[in-house]
């Protein structure tokens, strides 16, 4: 039972099948720190932030394909629901106006079509993306490369509560985590292994964002897709053209093409 090992020093769960040195070490460690985990438990819940932990059933399943899911989720808001489809859509935060334009018209085809859109917080594309879902009174999604007390800009704090209010908010980190090179790799790994299919607008050599989500998308199978619209042209440059093709990016020019992106997200 929980409880008694819990209670067991290392000696006794050394006496387990299987139990080494330092896994019991850590659970002993662990049992030190409950009250701790407890009161951190408890403050979440009155900043009305959910945990979702692996071991739950409506955690995410796709996530689960992935080989290093990660073990808890930070929530404020809901979860995308299992049974809908959902695509992740991003793009440059350096955006043109015709990016905005195209990215926020898809976001609004995929609304009507009842699919979910996940994105993440940053300026240009993809704050775009969870405008134009708002236009359509949908819900959108949005991930984190840090915790929620490192979100103090005024502008993405007030689209994060917007998106809450319907959709959710998404961490993996404790509140206090700040952002660095590694969450934010982590972050696009979330953002992918919780779509069916991701889907490109906008791309720059200096946009590291979606050229990881591509790079990740190719690295675990996942469909990837760069959106052209033939008034306007492709909006990347030779170098991303070249970064995209790499890793399995199908082009689509056409918005009467948009259908090709909905069918194969099963």
């Amino acid at each position: 039972q929980p409880e008694s090992i819990f209670r067991a020093d290392t000696p006794s769960l050394m006496g387990m099948d299987g139990m080494t040195e330092k896994a019991a070490d850590r659970i002993v460690s662990a049992t030190k720190r409950l009250e701790e985990a407890e009161s951190l438990a408890a403050s979440l819940l009155c900043r009305d932030i959910k945990v979702k932990t692996r071991f739950e059933t409506d955690y995410p399943r796709l996530l689960l394909e992935l080989n290093d899911p990660p073990p808890l989720l930070f929530v404020r808001g809901h979860l995308p629901l299992e049974e809908r489809r959902t695509v992740a859509l991003v793009g440059a935060e350096n955006a043109t106006s015709e990016g905005i334009k195209l990215s926020s018209r898809l976001a609004k085809r995929f609304a009507r079509e009842d699919i979910q859109i996940i994105s993440s917080l940053s300026v240009g594309i993809d704050a775009a993306v969870h405008l134009g879902c708002r236009a359509t009174t949908s819900e959108s999604f949005a991930v984190l490369d840090h915790g929620f007390d490192q979100l103090q800009d005024p502008e993405r704090m007030l689209l994060a509560i917007d998106i809450a209010r319907t959709g959710g908010i998404i961490s993996e980190y404790l509140p206090d985590q700040q952002p660095d090179k590694q969450t934010l790799v982590e972050a696009n790994r979330l953002m992918v292994g919780m779509s069916q299919a991701v889907v490109v607008t906008e791309v720059y050599a200096d946009s590291r964002r979606p050229r990881d989500i591509l790079s990740f998308c190719s690295q675990i199978g996942k469909l990837a897709f760069f959106m052209i619209d033939p008034d306007v042209g492709a909006l990347l440059d030779e170098e991303s053209l070249s970064h995209a093709v790499t890793h399995g990016a199908i082009i689509i020019e056409g918005h009467d093409r948009i259908d090709h992106i909905i069918k194969s997200l099963v």
